[in-house]
């Protein structure tokens, strides 16, 4: 058997393997209730970890017992570091980092090593509170708590999330990734950035996230953590980039997953209704004031258009500049200007004064 088809088979032996069976297999020597202490306070086999107490109560131990225990199983694990089963869990840590650019998030590690199974998540939580080597890091404000590798340089880190939170506050919207690549890529020379690794230490910052449609931003952003029903008609009508209804406004709320429970259309009209930043420009439908759109009615539009314009319109001008800003019917404007303009034999339409 050659080296490659031996390296194969390893990688794909440590692909296979289960953190909870690991852990099963590697404390089967320790008494059985230190095994069951730990795998009820982590949750492995369980529905959900236990607390100090409840585990306590089940002993009739005390929590600082309980903490105790679990400290002493620990310390013995870690002591069999050498041991065939120990070095596979590792090694599949190491490979989950290395792939995300030595650093992960402590949720999305979780995940990617659990594979979406509770017990699994559990299990790998113990074995990372037991190995050296992976480092728990964590910035507040800066990084989220995560793992990474030994050699793994958070100056570095630092200084690419700071240029790009420059980045970000300069152009004042949220970009994608490859747009804050082309920003920094050029700067960054000196660190030698792709933008795979880039994308990486995005994920794990705490001061940038990424918002429903993949653009990234500063976090307090509402453009990426949009809180109330108002913020969250904001982000969609600018990633429409176009006046919707209020019913498809709330549709695309659920749509993006931007609400827990069902988003109402009554809720998301009565709210944008009494915004500022909102403007009705139809029958129900909204616009962004910053998109050039100004509240009243048809009527208060082609007054303002006749005196921007200094001068005399005919009426295909007046209906393209209306419709330009206003989702109305061309019988509502010509009605208007019937009604309320002066129209002189060459029709041309004017102010009445």
């Amino acid at each position: 058997m050659d080296i490659l088809t031996t390296r194969i088979e390893k990688q794909a032996e440590i692909k296979s393997l289960l953190f909870s069976e690991a852990l099963k297999f590697i404390v089967k020597d320790f008494s059985q209730r230190a095994q069951e202490i730990i795998f009820s306070r982590y949750g492995v086999f369980n529905s959900h970890p236990l607390t100090l107490e409840e585990i306590g109560k089940k002993y009739q131990i005390t929590r600082e017992r309980v903490r105790q225990v679990i400290r002493e199983v620990l310390k013995k694990v870690h002591e069999k570091r050498e041991e065939q089963v120990f070095s596979q869990v590792v090694e599949k840590i190491v490979l989950a980092l290395k792939a995300n650019g030595g650093i992960m998030e402590k949720k999305n590690l979780l995940a990617v090593l659990g594979k979406g199974q509770s017990s699994e998540q559990a299990a790998a939580t113990f074995f990372l509170e037991c190995i050296d080597d992976v480092k728990e890091v964590e910035m507040k404000g800066e990084l989220a708590l995560s793992y990474a590798m030994p050699d793994f340089d958070l100056e570095k880190w630092q200084a690419i999330k700071n240029a790009v939170v420059e980045i970000l506050k300069n152009q004042e919207k949220p970009l994608s990734e490859e747009e804050i690549f082309n920003f920094v890529k050029d700067d960054m020379k000196e660190f030698d950035l792709s933008k795979e690794i880039l994308t990486h230490y995005l994920e794990v910052s705490d001061e940038i996230k990424k918002n429903t449609f993949g653009k990234w931003g500063i976090a307090k952003w509402k453009e990426i953590s949009p809180k109330g029903t108002r913020e969250k008609a904001y982000l969609v009508l600018k990633e429409a980039a176009k006046p919707l209804h209020f019913r498809d406004i709330a549709k695309k709320i659920d749509q993006y997953h931007l609400n827990k429970k069902k988003t109402h259309a009554q809720t998301v009209h009565n709210e944008l209704i009494k915004d500022k930043n909102f403007v009705l420009v139809g029958r129900g439908i909204y616009a962004l004031v910053e998109w050039g759109y100004k509240s009243g009615t048809v009527k208060d539009v082609i007054e303002e258009i006749l005196s921007k314009s200094g001068k005399q319109l005919n009426r295909e001008e007046i209906l393209n500049k209306v419709l330009e800003i206003r989702h109305v019917k061309k019988s509502t404007i010509v009605i208007n200007l019937n009604n309320y303009f002066s129209k002189s034999k060459s029709g041309m339409y004017s102010i009445k004064k």
